[in-house]
């Protein structure tokens, strides 16, 4: 199967490698696309893990802002796929008997999926927020309108340790 997937992807391989603009250009979408996007997520994660929305107006104004950031961060990732399926067909014998590769993408799919239950969770948080019949009791943060917060800061720790596995995966990727 292997033999076939190289030899169908042959002309692209052949294009990519005889290229002297592509390679450098594929990679520096791939790693700006993985900056931009991980660095807006990051920086968003941070945010998450430091603070505990006190009332309904901060729990919405919070959820709002986690909104925006994750539509970049999405388009982000969107760049990041096409470009690294761009770099993993451009040698496809190399990448794809790899395991620092296969562990890059399980680490990717964590990524995604907790990214997934992130933006349901955001919709919880703003649920929360606009019920007008939710009393907002800071004694607890597993329970009422605060569990869907300590969800989402749950969520930002597993995102910032993804994040930083994907990029340390990478790099070591690029030294095969």
């Amino acid at each position: 199967m292997l033999e076939t997937l190289t030899a169908l992807l042959q002309p692209w391989s052949d294009v990519y490698s005889d290229s002297a603009y592509l390679p450098t250009l594929i990679l520096a979408v791939h790693v700006l696309a993985l900056f931009g996007g991980g660095g807006i997520a990051i920086a968003a994660d941070r945010r998450v893990l430091q603070s505990t929305p006190a009332t309904r107006e901060a729990y919405q104004a919070a959820a709002e802002e986690l909104r925006t950031t994750h539509a970049i961060v999405i388009g982000a990732i969107v760049l990041m796929v096409v470009s690294g399926i761009a770099l993993a067909t451009s040698d496809v014998g190399t990448f794809f008997v790899s395991p620092v590769f296969w562990a890059k993408m399980a680490m990717f799919v964590v990524l995604i999926g907790n990214g997934a239950f992130m933006r349901r969770t955001e919709s919880r948080v703003l649920a929360a927020a606009t019920d007008a019949g939710v009393e907002f009791d800071r004694t607890t943060q597993w329970s009422g309108p605060h569990l869907p917060w300590a969800l989402l800061k749950r969520s930002a720790a597993i995102s910032l340790v993804s994040w930083f596995l994907v990029v340390l995966l990478g790099v070591v990727l690029s030294n095969i």
